[in-house]
């Protein structure tokens, strides 16, 4: 009898290590899985991240280009309008006006990033990573507020300009369409020192957007980068 029961007992240890050897193998076979779902997850977010970050770096590229290009003209405008009113010329005040008028506020195409902070798989990314997409999308708001703040501006000296200049023949330079309306200058000399204050104002925000542009394009192409080596994105 005893011989039995030992023999019953050692059965039972048995099967009892070999159940919990089964648990921990089906346990880490299950951690395994879901490590696979989870690096599948994440190299499918980082290759749509990619695809919205480069859209992001096309746009702020041309926007830095368009940028410098803006200030430049703010410059030499500014610098017409020291001069006597007879001196100005139609053709160039009504280029540099169209330029220095523009506006082209960054929209960040962010769908795939919202959508990771959503659902919560955030947590599938390498912490750096996590770090790096927290600051590109809270260094947009840098970004927006000066771009605002322009904007702001813009409209004051729209105020002034509308009254001294053709907005139809305006209208045909920005959009590149054949001219057919008369081109005239008649701003108020006693609004010309009002007007210069505005235009110089839209060139200290735009010179401040300027490198918030700059700093957003280095932390997207960064980004890509990054997302590209970890991922093995091509």
């Amino acid at each position: 009898m005893k011989n039995k029961a030992r023999k019953y007992f050692k059965y039972a240890i048995g099967e009892i290590v070999l159940v919990v050897i089964g648990i921990l193998i089906a346990l880490q076979i299950n951690n395994w899985n879901e490590g696979q779902k989870e690096s599948n997850t994440a190299k499918i977010l980082a290759v749509s991240l990619i695809q919205d970050l480069s859209k992001d770096v096309e746009f702020l590229s041309n926007a830095v280009e368009f940028s410098e290009q803006k200030i430049q003209h703010c410059d030499a405008l500014l610098s017409t309008l020291k001069k006597p009113k007879e001196s100005w010329g139609q053709v160039d005040f009504y280029e540099k006006i169209n330029i220095v008028g523009q506006s082209n506020p960054f929209f960040p195409t962010n769908g795939t990033y919202e959508q990771i902070v959503t659902t919560g798989s955030l947590k599938y990314f390498d912490q750096t990573i996590s770090n790096e997409l927290n600051a590109y999308n809270m260094n947009n708001e840098q970004v927006h507020y000066w771009s605002d703040a322009e904007d702001k501006m813009l409209w004051l000296m729209a105020n002034v300009l509308w009254k001294g200049v053709n907005v139809q023949a305006l209208g045909e330079i920005r959009f590149d369409s054949q001219t057919k309306n008369q081109r005239y200058i008649r701003i108020m000399d006693d609004s010309i020192d009002e007007f210069s204050n505005y235009i110089a104002g839209i060139k200290t925000y735009r010179t401040k957007t300027l490198i918030e542009y700059k700093e957003q394009l280095a932390l997207a192409e960064n980004l890509i980068a990054v997302l590209k080596s970890e991922y093995d994105v091509k």
